[in-house]
């Protein structure tokens, strides 16, 4: 019995596939599916948002760590603890064997609250264990923003004023200019990643203003897909939520320009 479908030249879908993603990818990276490699914390309780913004043909390699702060309120302290460079090397060594195309380091708070030059520390830490590109939630945000032409962006996010203030800081450092933000204050990763896509609809139109020309909510726990097309005709702006930002990045990195529609202005047209 024949394993495969045979086209009208003669190619089963299987060589079919591998010709489409040897062009795409580079070659000791081959395989059925693009990989995108995740480095977690181990409270994140959102792993299906990060689906919803994929093309056909990727899939997502998550790993996670543990931390001693994890049972901790979300602080500066305690999100800092997250982006221990030892820990996050041991995590991110264990996707090596799966070849992903690059590797995403999905905690925005243990990036951010660190500056550039720790972020990047994170992100040189993880490429070298994984074997491939990096990037992390933050790094993501920002080339989103670029690539849409933004300066002045308008930021929401679920932490406290200052765990939010650590990333207003890192815009800034960035020469973005930020028009205002707003935050909810809550201390967990359960509280945030159970919290409906309305909450993150509300805290964007309440942070909006007329001088900024994006609204960034921020956090990987977050529940965005649902309401990004809505949410961008409400707003009449580009809305760059953390997980969609994430997922648009390590596309890039892979080397696909595949569009998905319904999820924003961001993995729709760019």
């Amino acid at each position: 019995m024949a394993l495969s479908r045979v086209d009208n030249s003669g190619k089963s879908c299987f060589v079919l596939i591998e010709e489409k993603l040897t062009k795409e990818v580079a070659p000791e990276k081959k395989g059925l599916t693009v990989r995108i490699g995740v480095v977690s914390p181990d409270d994140g309780v959102n792993d299906d948002e990060y689906y919803h913004y994929l093309p056909a043909g990727v899939t997502l390699l998550w790993t996670r760590f543990r931390t001693p702060q994890r049972f901790d309120p979300i602080s500066v302290e305690m999100v800092a603890s997250y982006g221990a460079l030892d820990l996050v090397r041991e995590a991110a060594l264990t996707l090596r064997i799966t070849r992903p195309h690059v590797t995403l380091f999905a905690c925005n708070s243990c990036s951010f609250v660190h500056g550039l030059e720790g972020d990047q520390k994170v992100r040189n830490v993880i490429a070298e264990a994984a074997d491939c590109e990096a990037t992390s939630v933050t790094e993501a945000e920002v080339e989103a923003l670029r690539v849409l032409g933004v300066r002045r962006v308008a930021v929401g996010a679920p932490y406290s004023e200052e765990v939010t203030g650590k990333l207003v800081n890192y815009l800034r450092d960035c020469d973005f200019t930020v028009t205002g933000s707003a935050c909810l204050g809550l201390t967990t990763e359960w509280q945030i990643g159970n919290s409906p896509p309305a909450v993150w609809d509300g805290l964007a139109k309440q942070v909006n203003t007329t001088k900024a020309e994006a609204v960034l909510l921020a956090c990987s726990g977050i529940r965005t897909a649902a309401i990004m097309e809505s949410l961008e005709k409400d707003l009449q702006k580009p809305v760059v939520s953390a997980p969609a930002a994430s997922v648009w990045r390590c596309l890039r990195l892979a080397g696909l320009d595949s569009q998905v529609a319904g999820r924003g202005t961001l993995l729709d047209k760019y």
